[in-house]
């Protein structure tokens, strides 16, 4: 799971590029990152949108984006517009947000691995080891 802040560091970034506000949202609708000058209250649509089977959808002039972490839905990305160039940057914005999370999973297996070699686990450390490799490789 990536912190708050990450999300509010990126969207910011995105939004000082591209001059669009935007915001991200739990499947429950409470707000985690925003660039919305005033607070909004979304969580219906958010409901709504999660329910529904579209990738994306504008709703009340909002365009809203689906983020999945390997298969399963995590957060719902929320651009100010509806139009085709909102549309493209909430399609980034949605990108990088989901490459984050595949970037901190991997991070936080690394940081495991690491753990359990400093800890002396040899015999983890042995079972990672002989997963990753190939079946001609043999420890």
């Amino acid at each position: 799971m990536i912190s708050n802040q990450i999300l509010q560091n990126t969207i910011e970034g995105l939004k000082s590029i591209t001059r669009i506000d935007l915001g991200v949202m739990d499947t429950d609708g409470k707000t985690l990152a925003t660039t919305f000058p005033e607070p909004g209250d979304y969580e219906n649509a958010v409901l709504s949108f999660v329910e529904s089977p579209a990738e994306s959808q504008v709703i009340q002039g909002y365009q809203f984006f689906k983020i999945y972490d390997e298969h399963q839905l995590e957060y719902i990305l929320i651009a100010n517009g509806g139009s085709e160039d909102v549309y493209m940057v909430g399609k980034i914005a949605a990108f990088q947000i989901q490459n984050l999370l595949v970037a901190y999973k991997e991070r936080f297996d690394k940081d495991n691995f690491i753990k359990n070699l400093l800890l002396d686990n040899l015999l983890l450390v042995r079972a990672d080891l002989c997963s990753a490799a190939s079946p001609a490789v043999q420890l």
